[in-house]
């Protein structure tokens, strides 16, 4: 049953005439066919016999105008439905284009009426107390904070002058406590000292909540018709139960954009990593901090109504069982160095189809229960401290407020190390995908790793039946109109919709793909790295402008070595810049009418909008397999083997074709561009797969080899 009305269609239609109108544009058929199809996929009501979902794949290529059309089919469908509309893309650059551009746009050109909000993680804001804390301390620091190095560390000179800036712009109005919008650039460290997380944060009793930058960023959601997040922070809120800064599931319709990012994303989000000297230090941490945390506690005559410190010997004792049980699992763990594979500093093993030994599984599970005994006495102090609040005095207070996140702090990391522990010796269900599992060996220490291979069951439960409805877009989602390997990964039921819009690009005028002979193969790197070396700077002077991209940064800074003068000055290569500035030094010199080339890793196949003169070739060094060297990958490759697949065939070409797909997308961005994409890699003619590449590519006219 579909609950699409006509004067639903009505009203759609209407909002999308008046946009068009008042922007002087012309409908564009693949964008009317995806407003069609976010609403009609919107209004579908979930029934598992008739196998319908208000769930659709979308693939929506570049120039579409996909956020206008999500915006103005799902909007309508949301309200009438009595739901907000959450829209979560890839990252919080993409989140501030939809804020501060597209929905602007779309509201003062359509005349909806709407109010919209951006969700972003508490780190993302400066925490006053924090920040008033180190300016009135200085160098000196606040003693409670002086447990967590990365965190709390005392700000040097140039901090505090930063710091001074930051509160004076705050009280005269120009900031508002948002990172992204402070206008000077703040490196990640000094930011790290001023800002907080949940675990640490005191809520609204904290003596700066009123002027919280979070908090007040946050009542702005509350009535907010579109919230605007990020896929981090929309797995991390429903991974914690939902309801936390979003708001619940059941009562939203979640556009997901860029969601070829989704799977990866969602695997950072449920693994975990534990470093064994941290761990180690954080069990000294917390023997240390409760001590010093009892003698503050007694100085302003708090501890008598605390009756949790009693317990403070029981800590001494579980912290230092720990600390025993860490060397046994240190070395159990080192048995494995012989057999890892050197990578740069360090080495790793991983553990064959993800499988470890009974005797380290029980080692993991006393660790784990252990990290519990620990968590349950810590949580209980920090339970008191926070109840003890609202009736303390100024002196208790000023204690209270400095302890309570130290100790929050140190319960969310051992929080986390639990959770390693408890995932890296969980059993594995027979019939589902095992996690993979390694270990990172360096010269001192050694960090134990366990990620999913598979989210597809997460997934499923989190966010597909959560969700009143979900619209998920990108585009390249297909791999030539094949939706299986991304309905897969994701756990999306077989029927689910799946659509692959047509472009609005006349693809065999506007480009050409150029595959040259080569004389060398991939799998001799160096004869090939070689090879690409001479034919790259011929192949770019044909052209003003060009995108050079390679799979590896060894293999790109061995072809930036081989250039020389003066064809070396007009490359700007990543590493040098960021890429921000490389792209707006590029820019400069097309305009000023100087030939200009980028050379760049993966994430320059993706987000880079180059239009017109600015990008009139794209050079692909390789077809960008995974490496082999990814744990995660290689665990899912062999279980799918053992289980009678073809992991080459079912998973890494079709990723390889998407990626080589997003790569090649970086030369159109508009109708009127025109360009030429060369690929030097001679599988796509000498293998079986490269026709399946090719022919996943936009059809561009297949030139002569040059």
């Amino acid at each position: 049953m579909n609950l699409l009305t006509d004067s639903l269609k009505d009203e759609i239609r209407e909002c999308y005439s008046r946009f068009l109108t008042s922007r002087a544009f012309n409908a564009r058929y693949c964008q009317r066919l995806m407003i069609a199809e976010v609403a009609r996929q919107l209004c579908e009501t979930r029934n598992e016999a008739a196998e319908t979902y208000p769930l659709a794949l979308i693939e929506a290529g570049t120039g579409t105008g996909k956020t206008v059309a999500y915006v103005i089919a799902a909007l309508p469908v949301a309200r009438s439905r009595g739901k907000r509309l959450v829209i979560s893309t890839a990252t919080i650059a993409l989140q501030e284009q939809l804020v501060f551009r597209d929905l602007p746009d779309i509201q003062s050109n359509s005349d909806m009426e709407f109010s919209w909000a951006l969700a972003k993680g508490r780190r993302r804001y400066v925490c006053l107390s924090r920040l008033d804390a180190l300016l009135q301390e200085g160098a000196s620091g606040n003693q409670a904070l002086r447990f967590f190095e990365d965190e709390f560390a005392s700000p040097g000179e140039e901090d505090l002058v930063v710091y001074q800036e930051m509160i004076s712009k705050l009280a005269s109005g120009e900031w508002n406590g948002d990172r992204d919008s402070y206008t000077e650039t703040v490196a990640d460290p000094s930011w790290r000292k001023i800002s907080t997380d949940r675990s640490q944060c005191t809520h609204r009793q904290c003596s700066y909540f009123r002027n919280c930058a979070f908090y007040r960023a946050r009542e702005k959601l509350i009535d907010a018709d579109v919230l605007v997040a990020n896929h981090d922070l929309l797995l991390a809120d429903v991974a914690s139960g939902g309801g936390n800064v979003l708001p619940e599931p059941a009562d939203c319709m979640l556009i997901l954009d860029e969601a070829h990012h989704l799977t990866e994303k969602a695997r950072s989000q449920f693994s975990a990593a534990v470093s064994l000297n941290m761990a180690m230090t954080h069990l000294e941490t917390a023997m240390t901090l409760s001590q010093q945390l009892e003698v503050s506690l007694q100085a302003v005559d708090l501890l008598p109504q605390l009756p949790g410190f009693s317990q403070l010997e029981q800590l001494t004792d579980r912290c230092t069982d720990g600390g025993e049980l860490l060397a046994e699992l240190r070395l159990l763990l080192n048995q494995f160095y012989e057999k890892a594979i050197p990578s740069g500093r360090q080495s790793r093993f991983r553990f064959p189809c993800g499988k470890v030994s009974a005797s380290l599984i029980e080692q993991g599970q006393s660790m784990a229960r252990l990290y519990g005994s620990i968590i349950q006495l810590l949580e209980l102090w920090h339970g008191e401290l926070e109840r003890a609040m609202p009736t303390a005095d100024l002196a208790q207070r000023t204690a209270l407020e400095s302890w309570i996140p130290s100790l929050g702090g140190l319960i969310a990391r051992l929080v986390q190390a639990q959770r390693l522990w408890d995932l890296f010796t969980q059993e594995e269900r027979p019939d589902l995908p095992p996690r993979a599992r390694w270990i990172d060996f360096s010269e001192d220490d050694l960090i134990v790793h366990c990620s999913p291979i598979s989210v597809a069951e997460t997934l499923a439960d989190s966010l597909w039946g959560a969700f009143e409805g979900v619209i998920m877009t990108s585009a390249t989602l297909s791999v030539g109109g094949d939706f299986s390997l991304i309905r897969d990964e994701l756990g999306l039921p077989l029927q689910v919709r799946r659509v692959s819009l047509p472009s609005p690009f006349d693809y065999a005028d506007q480009g050409q793909l150029r595959i040259p002979e080569m004389q060398s193969d991939p799998g001799k790197p160096a004869e090939h790295n070689q090879e690409i070396a001479i034919l790259i700077p011929e192949l770019l002077a044909e052209k003003q402008s060009g995108l050079v991209l390679f799979t590896s940064w060894r293999q790109m800074q061995f072809v930036i070595s081989e250039m020389q003068e003066p064809f070396r000055s007009l490359i700007i290569c990543q590493g040098e810049l960021t890429k921000s500035d490389m792209l707006d030094k590029h820019r400069q010199h097309i305009d000023s009418g100087a030939p200009s080339y980028l050379f760049g890793l993966a994430s320059f196949a993706e987000g880079v909008d180059l239009p017109g003169d600015y990008c009139c070739q794209v050079v692909i060094a390789k077809i960008p397999f995974t490496v082999p060297d990814d744990p995660v990958g290689a665990t899912l490759y062999e279980w799918i083997d053992a289980n009678g697949g073809n992991s080459f065939e079912q998973v890494m070409v079709p990723t390889a074709a998407l990626r080589l797909t997003q790569a090649a997308g970086r030369l159109l961005r508009t109708e009127q561009d025109r360009g030429i994409v060369t690929i030097l890699d001679s599988r796509l003619r000498s293998r079986r797969y490269g026709q399946q590449l090719i022919r996943a590519l936009p059809p561009f006219t297949l030139v002569a080899p040059g």
